[in-house]
């Protein structure tokens, strides 16, 4: 770990100027990392970020199993002792010739975000992360995933224009958010017409074949998580996942990432394993996680021998109900693009790609390579 103290900008207060007491710190290891849990999660919490594979130990996690042997940095602004800003980072190689830098997150799970304390000086931290950007190991950041109408982003590229790095935001696709006002009536009515009479067709002709249970699981020691897991993973093998070898259960290593996963999150009362049973027989299982009252939906999957009464949709209804009476929750957050989720009428959001090229020449001509190469598909926004 590297501690450094750092020019920070002035801040104007009550008509004098005076300098935060702030310094950067950088963490180079998982170990590290794991040694500082407690004030990572302390920002975590503080931070408009409720995503939990967010924390310290998930992060952790991630990096073992996706990335052992990647460079790892975690960028941290410190101010007045107290952890204000923090970005993870770990290095990819998306082209023989080109080494990048870009948050912890794949195909399967995301454990990377921009932490920021809402309540600390933003520019002020934002200005130092740029700052310190020029110091990694990395000609170039690409960052996935990013919703740059969020404050906490917003704050950074407007910082990354204060010092004059080239940068490049490009959208890509739209998630899902619905809010919870906990009125159940008034969010069906936001439905069309035709999904709520299907919804309740489909609920009468499902219990004609036998008794519907939604078992909902988010109080589990963390000794309990393994049994519920495999139950909920061998309904998505049963469909079309498991067909083409894709489903965790037969992917190699990803249901014991997973059950590590879901642990740390049950010891943590934030997992989220929902079943809709017939006569006892799990038909469909969502696998989600919670955190400062949002919902996560990570994965959903269903038994196609029941596939003309749309397990996965009835499933959400009847989750989505228990989730609009129940007063601690504010948000049903969707992790990934589908037809099916426009259904509910989420409110849409976009997240993009960001590209930066910390100051420097060679960093420069690092990011005309990366167009060159198709990473990014035109000329950062800023000048190089």
């Amino acid at each position: 770990m590297r501690c450094m103290p750092v020019d920070p900008p002035l801040d104007a207060t009550a008509g004098r100027k005076k300098r935060m007491a702030c310094r950067l710190i950088q963490l180079e290891s998982v170990d590290q990392l794991r040694a500082e849990a407690a004030r990572w999660d302390d920002l975590w919490q503080r931070s408009s970020v409720a995503m939990p594979t967010v924390r310290a130990s998930q992060i952790a996690l991630w990096l073992e199993h996706f990335a052992p042997r990647a460079a790892f940095r975690a960028l941290i602004v410190e101010e007045a002792g107290r952890w204000v800003a923090g970005l993870p980072l770990v290095g990819r190689s998306p082209s023989p010739l080109l080494s990048v830098g870009g948050l912890p997150e794949n195909e399967w799970t995301a454990a990377g975000d921009l932490l920021l304390d809402p309540m600390a000086d933003s520019a002020g931290a934002v200005d130092v992360l740029v700052a310190a950007m020029g110091t990694l190991p990395w000609p170039l950041l690409r960052l996935a995933d990013v919703e740059a109408d969020a404050d906490r982003w917003a704050a950074l590229l407007a910082s990354l224009d204060r010092v004059g790095v080239a940068w490049d935001y490009q959208p890509r696709i739209q998630l899902g958010r619905i809010p919870i006002d906990h009125d159940w009536n008034a969010q069906q009515n936001r439905w069309s017409r035709k999904h709520r009479q299907q919804m309740a067709r489909k609920a009468r002709r499902l219990s004609e074949r036998g008794r519907l249970r939604l078992v909902f699981k988010s109080e589990l020691a963390p000794e309990e998580v393994v049994y519920w897991l495999r139950r909920g993973f061998a309904v998505e093998d049963r469909g079309w996942k498991g067909e083409a070898g894709t489903s965790v259960l037969r992917t190699p290593g990803m249901f014991a990432f997973f059950l590590r996963q879901a642990e740390q999150l049950a010891q943590w009362g934030q997992i989220e394993l929902v079943f809709l049973e017939c006569d006892g027989q799990p038909i469909a299982f969502a696998y989600g996680m919670s955190a400062k009252g949002d919902y996560f939906s990570y994965k959903v999957g269903y038994d196609p021998a029941y596939a003309a009464y749309s397990p996965g949709q009835l499933l959400r209804y009847y989750l989505y109900e228990r989730l609009f009476t129940d007063p601690r929750r504010r948000a049903i957050e969707y992790m990934a693009p589908t037809p099916a989720h426009r259904r509910w009428k989420p409110d849409l959001y976009t997240v993009g790609r960001l590209l930066i090229a910390p100051s420097g020449g060679p960093r420069r001509w690092a990011v005309a390579a990366a167009v060159r190469s198709g990473i990014t598909r035109s000329l950062p926004r800023r000048r190089l």
